[in-house]
């Protein structure tokens, strides 16, 4: 059976964003739908509509853990509270490993420019760059959301 990070990177190597990868390999795992979470996590891709921000992969994983752990309803204050705790922890473990957690900063690259796009496609960083980050991003949303599951 193939793994939630087995499934992020086949995802990505067919031509979905990293936001899409990271959220949606976790579709048959958490109970959600496919296709709506492919289509809702479009407009994180490349950092959110290719501006660069927080890296997809780490927006991906974000989204499947307020999948597994978020709140129903604004009331619930202590669910969401522990939701923010637990991508707050998140993020900043994808920041000390990699450096960052901003898409411009993890590719080296301006995507908002044709020579950025340019050398994008020239150098290809998904394998020595993307890929990386979607592995570990899943791989750590996965543990937070087992260790959350067991408390």
């Amino acid at each position: 059976m193939d793994t939630v990070r087995d499934k992020a990177l086949a995802l990505h190597a067919s031509g979905s964003n990293c936001a899409q990868s990271a959220y949606c390999a976790f579709a048959d795992s958490l109970g959600f739908d496919f296709v709506e979470a492919h289509r809702s996590a479009t407009g994180l891709g490349a950092g959110m509509g290719r501006r660069q921000l927080v890296c997809g992969a780490v927006s991906g994983a974000a989204m499947a853990l307020g999948q597994a752990l978020g709140n129903d309803s604004g009331a619930d204050l202590e669910a969401k509270e522990r939701c923010y705790r637990v991508v707050g922890s998140f993020v900043e473990r994808i920041e000390r490993e990699f450096g960052s957690s901003d898409c411009r900063t993890l590719l080296g690259i301006d995507l908002s420019t044709e020579e950025g796009r340019a050398a994008q496609k020239a150098r290809d960083p998904s394998e020595s760059v993307c890929n990386r980050i979607i592995a570990r991003a899943v791989e750590l949303a996965e543990r937070a959301i087992a260790d959350e599951k067991a408390r």
